[in-house]
């Protein structure tokens, strides 16, 4: 069994100022989130000791609730510190990464309460996707802007009515609390730190240093099934996109969307076609899909669970689905998006190439399939 960790590093130069950057990890974290704000703090240290002399530089702590080992969600161990005292530490920035195990740490009341006491303590804190929740019940972004997946934007919406949330950014800042929506976004985070303490020059640099293609709030986000706030214009439909977004897990009809909003099926099909450019079934495919794909990626469950998790019938069905709209076997997928984060980690100097097959669903491809494809 792999295991990582990050050590401080030893202070030999009395005239640098060290800023502490503490990553907070649970249970079934993203592997990307840690390795990719680590890197970014860890080559702009090197490039601002050497290049910039004088400059502050960085140290990376990898903290959890009690410390010790923490496995990720690639089965890579990671050794953590365990949280310091709220009120003796030396911490300027702590940023809490994706995974599944946010969703058990935001209801911990030891977690949650040193959170409230040390936000005066540090300068920014930051989170990732799921653990935006962790930060939210700590009643950090009340009446504050913050965003997070698509998929669970509604979730954080009913448990936290509080927080304003900003449906299509990427990215929010509110007073030194800063979120983002999607996995692996932590480097943009990390980056975004580096560029308001150093500079958009020395960001630049080290954004060139570990071989980014791009920032990725230069580019769009990640698929969703649609704006529909942008594309719908009638309420009625408004609320139905939100139903099938609400209730895709379960074994839901057509009909059953058209009863909640008072319309018939057949009304209903034909203005939800002309409002968003998608039939109803070509939605809730597209919404089953997308979420398939993201448990393939963040998590190692049997595609048997994730299929009915996601409301498909079993794993045969989707496996079935995949090689018909994606034309790869969710196994293969797993294994190229896993392939794709380690190429995303490789020096490029090692003349290692990796060109995993990636798809994606389209919605404007018309699927010559029956009702029965997305609907149990």
């Amino acid at each position: 069994m792999e295991q990582m960790s990050f050590k401080l590093p030893t202070l030999s130069d009395s005239t640098r100022t060290i800023k502490h950057i503490g990553i907070i990890v649970f249970e079934g974290v993203v592997l990307a989130d840690v390795i990719g704000a680590a890197d970014v703090f860890g080559v702009g240290d090197k490039l601002i000791s050497s290049v910039f002399a004088g400059q502050s530089g960085y140290a990376i702590s990898l903290l959890s609730l009690n410390g010790g080992v923490v496995r990720s969600s690639t089965c890579v161990q990671i050794m953590t510190l365990p949280l310091p005292p709220h009120d003796n530490h030396s911490f300027d920035t702590l940023l809490i990464a994706s995974g599944t195990g946010n969703f058990d740490a935001y209801r911990d009341p030891g977690l949650i309460g040193w959170l409230q006491d040390v936000r005066n303590n540090v300068r920014r804190i930051g989170a990732v996707c799921t653990g935006v929740f962790v930060m939210a019940a700590a009643g950090l972004l009340d009446n504050r802007r913050a965003t997070t997946h698509w998929a669970l934007q509604d979730k954080l919406i009913r448990e936290f009515p509080l927080i304003k949330v900003e449906r299509d950014a990427n990215s929010t800042e509110d007073d030194g609390l800063y979120t983002a929506s999607d996995v692996g976004m932590a480097t943009d985070l990390a980056l975004t730190f580096l560029e308001n303490d150093l500079g958009a020059s020395v960001a630049k640099r080290v954004a060139e240093s570990l071989v980014l293609c791009q920032r990725r709030r230069e580019h769009p986000g990640a698929a969703r099934p649609a704006k529909i706030t942008e594309v719908s214009k009638s309420s009625k439909i408004q609320q139905a996109s939100r139903w099938f977004i609400e209730h895709m897990a379960e074994p839901i009809s057509i009909l059953d969307a058209a009863n909640f909003v008072s319309m018939s099926e057949r009304n209903f099909q034909r203005q939800f076609k002309r409002e968003t450019g998608w039939t109803p079934h070509e939605f809730l495919l597209h919404l089953r899909l997308e979420a398939v794909r993201q448990q393939l990626t963040e998590t190692d469950l049997p595609v048997d669970k994730i299929a009915r998790r996601c409301g498909f019938l079993n794993g045969e069905h989707v496996s079935k689905l995949f090689r018909k709209h994606l034309l790869i076997s969710p196994c293969e997928y797993r294994r190229n998006e896993r392939a794709a984060q380690t190429q995303a980690q490789l020096p490029s100097d090692l003349g290692i190439s990796i060109n995993p097959a990636l798809h994606s669903f389209k919605p404007n491809s018309k699927p010559k399939s029956t009702l029965a494809d997305g609907l149990q």
